[in-house]
């Protein structure tokens, strides 16, 4: 039996694939349940999960590798615009536009931080991308470079796995990292609750975690149209693949996998319905569906990026550059706190919810919100996320663009 198993996943086709990564998927959730401490892998799970497998050489076909982390990227992507998109405008009410434009600061000075890196260091800069996106723990930011890099005339399958191996080594402390950050800075702000934001918490709509996905009653969909999920899909593939073509860069610039479809998202799911559509989803179904297709692209990811993972790790530069990942993710979560604290003059737990955002990190969001009773972490964290996903996205595609050679 072993033996018969053994040579029908080694012989390949697309049932065995479906196998592999469905499995990887299922073992990384498994991963990522086991709590250590407050905070718990996660979705990240999936990742190791994959590494592990890839590792130990279990391969999968190129094509359906791409085509299922492809899929499950613009799938989450998806689903998290239209998760966000009901209380978007809403969102810059009060202090919004100044905590995105915080956030922002936060997303381009860590590209920069890593682009000086990968000069100064002498790391590769498809390496180097990978290590922006996993220390700030920014799958779709993943995505855009890899679609970016697939664009360039010297493309190859080898620098196309490299973003994959730098997010890789860089994911675990940009997850701690954010969190140690949130202790040391509670030393230096009050954590009184912030009466403003907890008030503004039905306006700023849905927060954007496996934590509180809390909706205000009036606006709860209760339906399901697989009609709309997949005309907005294809939407946001034709707005993510229009080539805006910019002197200078060697390959269009473009929205990408990432972007596009969270910007139709967005923009779609701001209205209810058009006509007989429904452009909402159900909390749950959102949150399962996001879920799968995450699982989906970080299984791919993971897999592989995992035959070269060990022996990066211990034989090549893996340790370096984890230490060079850490330097970005306390960096871009420092300068986050000290803006959002003395600038914005947020309190605490606010500055929290804003660094999480700004670092699209659920599991520091998780991480604040238990500290308090209050909305603030979820109310922060939500109105800065969808622009920092947007921004994440281009920053990592102009890295590869103007930097990769």
């Amino acid at each position: 039996m072993g033996m018969w198993l053994r040579d029908w996943l080694a012989g390949g086709g697309s049932v065995a694939a479906v196998l592999i990564i469905t499995g990887t998927a299922a073992l990384g959730l498994v991963l990522g349940s086991i709590r250590l401490g407050r905070v718990r892998l996660g979705i990240a799970g999936v990742l190791f999960a994959g590494l592990l497998l890839g590792h130990l050489q279990v391969r999968v076909g190129g094509e359906v590798l791409d085509f299922a982390r492809d899929f499950g990227l613009v799938l989450f992507v998806y689903c998290v615009g239209v998760q966000v998109g009901p209380g978007f405008v809403s969102s810059f009410r009060s202090k919004g536009l100044a905590m995105n434009l915080v956030a922002a600061g936060v997303v381009f000075s860590g590209a920069a931080l890593a682009v000086a890196i990968g000069k100064l260091g002498r790391i590769p800069m498809p390496v180097a991308v990978g290590l922006f996106s996993g220390a700030t723990t920014n799958t779709p930011s993943l995505g855009a470079a890899q679609t970016a890099l697939g664009e360039l005339p010297h493309y190859t399958d080898e620098m196309g796995s490299l973003p994959g191996l730098g997010y890789a080594v860089a994911y675990p402390f940009g997850v701690l990292g954010v969190i140690f950050t949130m202790v040391i800075m509670r030393r230096f702000f009050g954590d009184a609750p912030d009466d403003t934001a907890r008030s503004e918490h039905s306006a700023a709509g849905e927060a954007v975690s496996d934590f509180d996905v809390s909706q205000p009653a009036d606006e709860q969909t209760t339906t399901v149209q697989a009609l709309t999920l997949f005309i907005g899909v294809c939407l946001g593939l034709v707005v993510g693949n229009a080539p805006v073509h910019v002197a200078g860069l060697p390959a269009p610039l473009r929205l990408g996998l990432a972007a596009g479809p969270m910007l139709v998202a967005v923009s779609l799911s701001s209205f209810r319905r058009i006509g007989p559509l429904t452009w909402r989803m159900p909390q749950r179904a959102n949150l399962l569906l996001r879920e799968v297709s995450i699982a989906l692209f970080l299984a791919c990811v993971g897999i592989r990026a995992g035959d070269r993972f060990v022996e990066t790790l211990v034989a090549g530069d893996g340790i370096y550059w984890m230490g060079c990942a850490a330097v970005i993710t306390l960096a871009s979560a420092v300068v986050g706190a000290v803006a959002a604290g003395f600038l914005l003059r947020l309190r605490y737990f606010s500055v929290c919810g804003l660094m999480a955002g700004s670092m699209t990190d659920p599991p520091a969001l998780a991480f604040a919100s238990s500290l308090t009773r209050t909305r603030e972490p979820i109310v922060a964290y939500a109105t800065v996320y969808p622009l920092t996903q947007l921004m994440r996205a281009l920053a990592a595609q102009l890295v590869v663009l103007l930097f990769v050679r």
